[in-house]
């Protein structure tokens, strides 16, 4: 009786059978990627870098598998670290949005407790550390780079305050692997004669007018001399050789807090380079950035690959 009946049923089994092998393999075919979709990471991701130091990178999901992309470092100011840096920059969404990958890294922990880069005694190496952070930095960079598809054109170094000093220390030390770098608050802490540039760099430079801790015109952190915005910019243009007159351009806004276009771009063309300030009207050392902020400054880097 029981053989009987599931003989009977069986042709109704397969009658509702069919249609849902149609179903799954409809689905097989539609809804997972082509080979040549796969290779588009459609959600953003990340890896893990830097060993003890450990950085978070973050890949865009705009990234290609296989087509090299570009690469952005982002650095933190004194008692910062890379998630205050995020923040702060506004760079971190430009960056995936532009299709960049991105990271935002720790200095390391001094005496009193703080994170710094060593870029310099003035700024903000005050426990005199033997850490090497240009190496470190560079480290980064090539990990990164064994793991993911980066453009070796298009590196770029970007800091804040301290996170300045240090991309200066860096572009000294390490200048060929790095297309351009940019800034805010810094400055160029650095000798000429202990600056190892010899192909010309392309460099942003951003400063208010009135940042209360690394003056527009030079000044002194704990006795340590560092040098003005006028300085900084000079010691750039004698490295690309720069000998045209500056381009003054039209204001544009940039800070929350700070009413109307405050800031002023000056732009120095130089033979295979550019070096570019952005004066910021009455600006202070750590200001309320825009959202746009973040996008000048990578539409700026993408400008200016390494040649």
């Amino acid at each position: 009786m029981l053989k009987n009946e599931r003989t009977k049923n069986q042709p109704m089994k397969r009658t509702y059978l069919r249609p849902l092998l149609v179903l799954v393999l409809f689905l097989t075919l539609f809804s997972y990627p082509t080979t040549s979709v796969a290779k588009t990471l459609h959600q953003p991701s990340f890896l893990f870098v830097g060993g003890s130091r450990q950085v978070i990178v973050d890949i865009p999901a705009g990234y290609l598998k296989g087509k090299p992309a570009p690469l952005l470092i982002d650095l933190h100011g004194y008692m910062g670290n890379g998630i205050s840096e995020k923040g702060f920059s506004r760079l971190q969404a430009a960056a995936a949005s532009h299709s960049i990958v991105y990271a935002a890294p720790d200095g390391s922990v001094d005496l009193n407790g703080d994170k710094f880069w060593n870029a310099s005694t003035t700024c903000c190496n005050f426990y005199k550390s033997k850490v090497n952070d240009a190496a470190y930095i560079k480290s980064l960079i090539k990990e990164i780079s064994a793991k993911v598809s980066i453009d070796p054109k298009r590196i770029y170094l970007f800091g804040h305050s301290n996170g300045d000093f240090m991309v200066y220390k860096y572009a000294c030390t390490y200048p060929s692997t790095i297309a351009a770098i940019g800034g805010i608050a810094g400055a160029m802490n650095i000798k000429p004669a202990a600056c190892t540039v010899k192909a010309p760099m392309n460099v942003l430079h951003i400063h208010g007018t009135s940042d209360e801790v690394v003056n527009y015109d030079g000044g002194f952190m704990y006795k340590n001399q560092y040098p003005s915005v006028k300085e900084t910019i000079g010691q750039w243009l004698a490295i690309d050789q720069c000998s045209s007159p500056p381009v003054v351009g039209n204001p544009f806004d940039i800070v929350v807090d700070l009413p109307g276009a405050e800031t002023t771009p000056t732009k120095y063309t130089c033979p295979t380079s550019t070096v570019e300030l952005w004066t910021i009207a009455a600006g202070l050392h750590r200001p309320v950035l825009d959202w746009n902020f973040g996008n000048r400054v990578i539409d700026w880097f993408l400008a200016h690959p390494r040649k």
